[in-house]
């Protein structure tokens, strides 16, 4: 790839920050065990805790409207630097639930920004073709650290899980220095993307995102219907979050190190191995064929902890588990992939960073209605029904994928 003298730059910068980032991944893999076994949260509080990210991004249609606006995108990374990483070091100092519920809801909401933010990055200074590989590179380099720390994590709190107030201090500090890094990444040939009338009023800032949001759904019919699949995905995905923690940490009473191993650890290995070739190839496919694919493998995943949980041999489930994550860590590789980049793809000429936002704005509505159906299915009917609707629900997402593609396919010749 025959790159610029800013994309070599930037690709230097975007790796380096990449790693730091890569503590605040293991975050996801941790939060909610820490949660159920070190700080005893209640069913009803995990629920809780899995909607905080999903319904932060509604956030982001707030974001994408500043950040289309702005000439200059680069300083924003200042705020999710502070609010959205270093914010996490006040852990140090909880001592129960609803405090870490609190801090970690501020940190995604602000987080909400990072994502459009890396977004307008990639599309101002890198060529179209070369963005899926170069997300692809720093998602395995992101995964990499993360599978690191989710280790040591799990060992540390075997020994003394008080120590989890040490770890999130220290993914803080890590998480900041990798977004203060990408403060010094200049965003290139932007100036063509930004409105004609940069300044914003406030009621254009409090009601114009949500019009803007209706008007790129309406204007770009193909960016809808990817979004109404990526919807039902997302459905799949989110519904099982909250039984999770009860069914590994309750159910199976597995430890921390063998929770962390599934996890932190084998549902990073397909996303290490696997993030730069599907990144490759998802710069040279549609969108809707590549998610076709990676929802239908995804659906394997909550089918393995269906048999998981319907087995009576421990030691075979706890075998199942790890199998399930494996499906998901090779689904997920293609899955983080699209969900970060497709916008780009439907923006065409437009600015990314609005797109991703409504992306995002969509996964907090899912971020809402899934949690909800997985708790109240799980608590009235049981957990193999709500692995039983997650595999619905993907297999569903995956048909309309390929229907879509074929749609797109025929109208073009």
């Amino acid at each position: 790839m025959n790159k610029t003298y800013t994309e070599n730059k930037t690709l230097t910068l975007f790796m380096v920050a990449s790693f730091f980032n890569g503590f605040i991944f293991s975050l996801g893999a941790i939060q909610d065990i820490v949660a159920k076994k070190a700080l005893h949260a209640a069913d009803w509080q995990i629920m809780l805790l899995t909607m905080l990210w999903p319904v932060s991004s509604f956030f982001s249609i707030w974001w994408g409207k500043i950040l289309e606006n702005s000439r200059n995108k680069s300083p924003y990374f200042w705020i999710v630097a502070i609010f959205g990483r270093l914010i996490l070091i006040i852990v140090l100092f909880i001592s129960n639930v609803n405090s870490l519920i609190l801090i970690l809801g501020i940190m995604y909401s602000f987080n909400s920004l990072f994502v459009p933010l890396q977004n307008a990055l990639l599309q101002a200074n890198f060529k179209p073709k070369s963005i899926g590989s170069v997300f692809g590179y720093s998602v395995c380099i992101a995964n990499s650290i993360s599978m690191v720390i989710v280790f040591v994590a799990g060992k540390l709190l075997d020994f003394d899980e008080s120590f989890f107030r040490y770890i999130f201090f220290f993914i803080g500090i890590a998480g900041f220095l990798g977004t203060f890094i990408m403060t010094f990444i200049n965003m290139k040939n932007s100036n063509h993307l930004i409105k004609e009338h940069s300044k914003l009023k406030i009621n254009d800032l409090l009601f114009s995102p949500v019009l803007r949001t209706i008007e790129v759904l309406k204007t770009n019919k193909d960016f809808a219907i990817f979004e109404r699949n990526f919807f039902i995905y997302g459905l799949g995905f989110i519904v099982v979050l909250p039984v999770i923690p009860k069914f590994l940490v309750e159910d199976l009473q597995m430890t921390y190190t063998l929770t962390f191993l599934a996890k932190g650890i084998l549902a990073q290995l397909g996303i290490i191995i696997l993030s730069p070739i599907l990144g490759k190839i998802s710069s040279n496919r549609d969108p809707n064929q590549f998610t076709g694919y990676i929802f239908f493998a995804l659906a394997f995943y909550p089918i393995t902890l269906l048999l998981a949980s319907l087995v009576n041999n421990h030691t075979f489930a706890i075998v199942l588990i790890f199998v399930a994550y494996l499906i998901f860590g090779i689904a997920m590789s293609g899955v983080v992939i699209s969900w970060n980049i497709s916008s780009i793809h439907f923006a065409g000429k437009e600015d990314a960073s609005m797109y991703q936002a409504v992306h995002l704005t969509l996964t907090g509505i899912r971020g809402i209605i899934a949690p909800l159906l997985g708790y109240f299915v799980m608590t009235f009917i049981g957990i193999q029904a709500v692995f039983a609707i997650a595999s619905g629900f993907l297999f569903l997402a995956s048909y309309l994928s390929f229907n879509q593609f074929k749609i797109i396919r025929e109208r073009n010749g």
